[in-house]
């Protein structure tokens, strides 16, 4: 994959991973870090964390 394809694919998977996080409840800065170095496979990793329970 060429450097300019790859860099915005990752930012991009790092942003929409940052989003689902903090849906679910998780911290979005912690989420972005992981899916933008792990790309795709971060993502399938960010969907699949469960939501983060409210304690009352």
């Amino acid at each position: 994959m060429k450097l300019e394809l790859g860099i915005p694919v990752w930012l991009l998977c790092g942003i929409l991973g940052a989003w689902i996080a903090t849906t679910k409840g998780r911290g979005g800065c912690f989420w972005f870090l992981t899916c933008a170095v792990l790309g795709p496979i971060g993502l399938v990793f960010a969907a699949v964390v469960s939501k983060k329970s409210q304690k009352d």
